[in-house]
């Protein structure tokens, strides 16, 4: 698989919403093959506690 590149903005905007405090609904849209699955799952790679529907 390719390397993972030029989302660090993207991931850090989720990892702000995965520490929040307060309830927060974070939404993923774009066209398709743009890799939004990618970097949803990239996100949740070391999160112990995250489940991923899809």
């Amino acid at each position: 698989m390719d390397d993972f590149v030029n989302r660090t903005d993207e991931l850090d905007r989720l990892h702000r919403l995965f520490e929040s405090e307060s309830a927060e609904l974070g939404v993923v849209y774009g066209r398709r093959r743009l890799g939004k699955t990618r970097l949803v799952k990239q996100a949740l790679e070391d999160r112990e506690n995250a489940v991923f529907y899809r």
